[in-house]
Formats: C-alpha cells, sequence, structure tokens
C-alpha cells in the first residue's frame, strides 16, 4: 500500500485510504507558506504558521485542549498533553531553521490521543552542534539520546528542547514516543509494564519527526 516518489526535494510516503496523506494533499504543504487547518473526522492536520504569536495558533491549541477534556482526558492531564504538543511545535519554530512549515498532525479518540510534529530542516545534530559545548557530537543517534535531557540546547540560556517535559505529560499514560532525525530513530516504549528504549538505525530524513500515540487504558492484549 506504499509508494515513494520525488515531490520536489522531498520524499513523500503516498498511504492508500489514509486520512493524513490525504489532508497534507488538500493543504499543499510544502508549498504553502501560511496557517492551514484541516480535519477528516477525528484526524486534525495543522500547517504551521510562522511563529507561536500567530492568533491562529493560539486558538488551535485551546480547540486541541478541549477536544481532550470531552474526550476521558482530566483537566491536568489535557493541560499537560497540550503543552507538550506547544513544546514540540516551538522545537520546530526555534531550531529547524527552514523556510517551509512545519506540520502538526493528531487524532483524539476516547481515551487515546496520538499526533506528530515535522520539520524538514537541519535536524537535531546540526542545531546542538551550533552550541560549542555539543560539537563533539558526531551522528544524530548521538544528538537525540542527548536532545531528550533536561537542560540541553543550541542555546544556552534555554530550558532545554521540551521532551522532558512530554516525558512527564506521558508518564502515567500507556504508549509510544518516537523521535526521528537525520539516519536515528529513538523509540520510548511504555505498552508494558516497564518503560523501555530503542535505538533503530534508518535512512536519513531531513529535520525532525516527532510520533507520539498513548491512551488511558493499556494495550488490550496486556489485560489478559
Amino acid at each position: 500500500n506504499q509508494r515513494s516518489e520525488p515531490d520536489d526535494g522531498f520524499r513523500c510516503i503516498r498511504v492508500a485510504r489514509n486520512a493524513i496523506w490525504g489532508l497534507i494533499k488538500e493543504s499543499r504543504w510544502p508549498q504553502r507558506a501560511g496557517y492551514a487547518s484541516l480535519r477528516d473526522g477525528d484526524t486534525a492536520l495543522v500547517v504551521l504558521p510562522p511563529n507561536h504569536d500567530d492568533p491562529a495558533w493560539t486558538q488551535q491549541t485551546r480547540s486541541l485542549l478541549n477536544e481532550l477534556s470531552t474526550n476521558g482526558f482530566s483537566s491536568q492531564l489535557s493541560r499537560a498533553l497540550t503543552g507538550a504538543v506547544i513544546e514540540m511545535v516551538d522545537n520546530a519554530w526555534l531550531h529547524s531553521e527552514t523556510q517551509h512549515a512545519g506540520l502538526l498532525a493528531y487524532q483524539i479518540r476516547r481515551r487515546k490521543f496520538a499526533f506528530s510534529v515535522l520539520d524538514t530542516g537541519i535536524g537535531m545534530l546540526k542545531s546542538l552542534r551550533k552550541n560549542p559545548k555539543f560539537q563533539y557530537l558526531t551522528s544524530s543517534m548521538d544528538a537525540a539520546g542527548r536532545a531528550i535531557e533536561p537542560g540541553v540546547s543550541r542555546f544556552d540560556n534555554s530550558g532545554g528542547m521540551g521532551y522532558p517535559s512530554l516525558f512527564h505529560a506521558l508518564a502515567s499514560l500507556w504508549g509510544t514516543a518516537r523521535i526521528r532525525t537525520g539516519e536515528a530513530a529513538l523509540v520510548i516504549d511504555h505498552t508494558g509494564e516497564t518503560r523501555s528504549k530503542e535505538r533503530v538505525y534508518l535512512p536519513h530524513l531531513p529535520g525532525v519527526h516527532i510520533s507520539v500515540r498513548c491512551a488511558l487504558d493499556p494495550p488490550s492484549h496486556s489485560r489478559s
């Protein structure tokens, strides 16, 4: 069901009957430079505005918070998850150094939430190496491993890249978080009783892609 083809310098994956692909095609990304918000049922795609000061982004985060609250997530957890999404989007604005807008995709179902944030920028390795402290890094895998640590950023006065906040928001949930940059994929898996971390080497991918799936209830296979 998959095939890849070049599209203005990007490799696009077409998945048959996939809502996300249809929304990306409709949004005209990456050619679109301005904000756009599209939906297909419970799946939403947001072509991000240039920065967080855009009123449309403020309204988008309020809508996300409300959707989480009305689908079984507590007020506290809804705020934590919305804050984690905001942190990941902020990373795209602060670190990607690309003229192409980033993407946010999410799906909310009863007691389940999934989201992805994507940019096509310089990636974690080049971003962190702009800070003299991290010029020793030589691989995207090393960069991804450091980026999830508290306080690690290309900016010395920064509180970090937001990943500890993401993991804190997911602490009481079941699911996975996947960080993809360069040749690296770092997967945090909490679909079982204990949390595990896996490092996978894959073909090079420009920019950074964060993908999260989480739920209030454990997977069905762990209930037996």
